[in-house]
């Protein structure tokens, strides 16, 4: 029978969520465990999967708009099924479904454990009992909107939360008051567009960022993700791509300013850089500006290390004006062309399919590689960096020839990886993410040294 999407739980405090981006529209068919949407809570941004193969239609869950858990979304349908009316048995079971997730949650909400995390002079100093109301100093407030007050240099405790129990929410944050310069992080001054940034997983320590190449965006990394579980990790959309803005006369020097901007605000001051293809060369562009707070510096099939790069792979990106026209170019980023399967050509369609897109993403193309050559040599920025630097490089590769690895500086470790062709973090999944990992440990070791 026909599947329902719902808007899920995903913290047992969640009652209600909003959808930020769609992955797919209606008519696209999906495959289990492919990338539907994503939900903004005021705790996170999650992403949600297909959960069975089939059609996806029905959508109905509006961006930005909050809605209750369980609510359907849409559908994803077998053939020859429809979208069911109104009153119909699989309606009133998800609307049942939608109605006891609701319940639940506020139950859960009045009986759940009342700990908060105890804020000090800007610094957390342990747990506490609910109670001691009349301790001034103590914050309750989400991890969003605390980072919010820490981006807009503004002092929470002076905020009444509309969250249980008076815990301040990200609405409550008033992110355009004037900043205080009494708590956190000073804010920074922005110099250029709000990039799109996502955390897969923060905790404490220098996170490992991950930049994406031309044509996609940071979703291109969702595999090599689920495989570097435990470590603090974000990826970032660059301009022109996702859900960045596109900024004016792009080049490597403006992308990394864009880029290093974003960390900046964000408060990043220690990262471990990875960046494949144009966002490797985004990577050694800002290797120079960055050598002092960089752990390591891993580059896939990185841009700038030669001139030859596959024009005709670019043209038949931007020119494809169908997901069957699309297909044929996808299939030379692999070995295994058996990898461009029916979902991930439409994943990558969706990318694309946006005129304002595509006008972004052929200006960028006309300034980095334009008559199908990099015009940027940036080999000359790996000499001397004094952090763990490798390259790796499908043997394979058809978009950016392998040789171009060669006599690289002897401080840089060189993986070629047989069988694969420009996407090794996709055809070798497992290498790549131990090869990532052996970067952070060995950066950890240098600092004992």
């Amino acid at each position: 029978m026909a599947e329902e999407v719902i808007l899920p739980r995903v913290d047992m405090d969640m009652s209600e969520g909003k959808i930020a981006h769609w992955y797919v529209k209606n008519g696209d068919s999906v495959t289990k465990g492919q990338l539907i949407f994503e939900i903004e809570t005021d705790k996170a941004t999650m992403e949600i999967d297909a959960s069975a193969d089939g059609v996806i239609q029905g959508i109905e869950g509006t961006l930005g708009v909050m809605m209750p858990v369980g609510q359907v979304v849409a559908w994803i349908l077998k053939p020859g099924e429809s979208v069911p009316v109104a009153g119909g048995p699989a309606l009133a079971m998800a609307e049942d479904t939608a109605q006891a997730e609701a319940a639940e949650a506020a139950e859960a909400a009045e009986t759940a454990p009342a700990l908060e995390t105890v804020e000090r002079e800007g610094h957390a100093t342990g747990t506490r009992q609910l109670g001691e109301q009349g301790d001034a100093r103590v914050l309750r407030a989400t991890p969003l909107a605390r980072s919010l007050g820490r981006t807009h240099g503004i002092d929470l405790k002076g905020l009444k939360g509309s969250g249980p129990d008076g815990r301040i929410l990200a609405s409550d944050v008033p992110v355009t008051a004037k900043p205080s310069s009494t708590v956190g992080r000073a804010p920074v001054a922005r110099t250029g567009p709000d990039l799109n940034l996502h955390w897969y997983e923060k905790r404490e320590g220098a996170p490992v960022l991950l930049l994406h190449g031309f044509g996609t965006s940071r979703v291109s990394w969702r595999p090599l993700a689920q495989l570097l579980g435990g470590l603090p990790l974000a990826a970032l959309d660059l301009p022109g791509h996702g859900k960045s803005p596109r900024i004016a006369q792009p080049d490597f020097s403006s992308i990394a300013d864009a880029v290093i901007d974003r960390l900046d605000t964000e408060g990043i001051d220690a990262l471990h850089l990875v960046g494949h293809s144009m966002g490797g060369g985004v990577a050694l562009a800002m290797a120079e500006r960055l050598a002092h707070r960089l752990g390591s510096l891993t580059l896939i099939a990185p841009a700038g290390l030669g001139p030859e790069i596959n024009g005709a792979f670019t043209q038949g990106i931007l020119s494809a004006r169908r997901e069957e026209s699309l297909a044929p170019w996808l299939r030379q980023l692999f070995a295994d062309e058996s990898r461009v399967t029916a979902s991930f050509t439409a994943t990558a369609w969706q990318e694309l399919d946006s005129e304002e897109r595509r006008a972004a993403l052929a200006e960028l193309a006309d300034r980095l590689f334009p008559d199908g050559t990099q015009v940027t040599r940036l080999r000359a920025n790996l000499d001397g960096l004094p952090m763990p630097v490798k390259v790796i490089w499908g043997v394979l590769d058809k978009i950016v020839p392998l040789h171009q690895s060669q006599d690289l500086p002897g401080h840089v470790a060189v993986h070629r990886v047989a069988g694969a062709g420009h996407m090794p973090q996709v055809e070798a999944t497992e290498l790549v993410a131990r090869l990532i990992r052996e970067q952070v440990a060995a950066a950890a070791a240098m600092q004992l040294t």
